[in-house]
């Protein structure tokens, strides 16, 4: 799995393309708000990346924040929302939003988002509304209030060097932020929270 990438932007939108070193360019797709939130053409930058694999066709999905990319990870894991209709809803509202309308339970505002009928919002709700963050805990960008990358980043970087699969492991810290919101504050509190969210 690729976690991340880093690289120089050469062309950028919801269709972005990244050079990676080597003669190696990727193509990346990214939600409308993490597009806005790219650097210029010929500057640095780094991309947290969930590739999505199907038979046809390999798609590389890109956040500018951990939190996006755990946003999206949990859309996917539900019946019927797949990658293209969880990037649609990333683009429309952030996926702290998003965690207010599955933690509130507020199908009408989920059916509002593209691709999202009636039975898809409820599922949603049901299957999500009890997994997502506790309010605060992300941004309006998605990412950690105070900590844009290092907060997640850093706990990721702690357990995959510890074995962790990243997806796992995004799991378990979310789980722990969800029973204590502070524990993030506290990178070695948060990582043994989540070894015992495994």
């Amino acid at each position: 799995m690729i976690a991340f990438l880093e690289g120089t932007l050469i062309s950028g939108g919801t269709e972005a393309t990244v050079s990676v070193g080597g003669g190696v360019g990727l193509d990346v797709i990214l939600s409308a708000l993490s597009a806005e939130r790219l650097p210029a053409a010929g500057q640095p930058v780094h991309l947290w990346t969930h590739l999505a694999v199907r038979e046809d066709n390999w798609s590389l999905y890109g956040f500018v924040e951990a939190e996006e990319r755990a946003m999206f990870r949990l859309l996917i894991s539900v019946s019927g929302v797949g990658p293209k209709v969880a990037m649609g809803m990333l683009s429309r509202v952030s996926g702290n939003q998003i965690a207010a309308y599955l933690r509130t339970g507020d199908e009408k505002a989920l059916t509002g988002l593209p691709g999202i009928g009636k039975k898809s919002a409820a599922r949603l709700v049901v299957e999500l509304g009890q997994r997502v963050p506790d309010a605060g805990s992300l941004d309006d960008g998605g990412g950690v209030v105070g900590s844009p990358m290092e907060g997640m980043g850093r706990a990721l970087a702690v357990l995959g060097a510890m074995g962790l699969a990243p997806a796992q492991a995004e799991q378990a810290l979310l789980r722990a932020r969800q029973t204590d919101g502070e524990i993030d504050q506290d990178l070695e509190k948060w990582v043994k929270a989540a070894l015992q969210n495994l």
